[in-house]
């Protein structure tokens, strides 16, 4: 399982979730979770979705019937490569 890491394995500098605007992330307030919707291909069934729990940091994807399998982890590529996720 993937969540986002108390600290930045690039910077070693402790990580908070506002960062996660950087990456095109919202904060939902009533359910306590980050979130991030985007479309793999130009039609509305290609929809993938990102969610971050704001207590575990636990990342999960929820996607459509249609969306591209190659374009589906490019959001969490984004996160790793900025040295935010780890390995649960």
């Amino acid at each position: 399982m993937l969540k986002i890491a108390e600290y930045n394995k690039i910077t070693g500098e402790k990580v908070d979730l506002e960062e996660l605007e950087k990456f095109n992330f919202e904060y939902d307030e009533d359910n306590d979770y980050w979130f991030y919707y985007g479309f793999t291909e130009p039609n509305d069934q290609s929809e993938v979705r990102y969610y971050i729990d704001d207590k575990d940091r636990r990342i999960s994807v929820g996607f459509d019937i249609y969306v591209n399998p190659y374009k589906l982890l490019d959001k969490i590529y984004d996160l790793i490569q900025a040295g935010l996720v780890e390995k649960e």
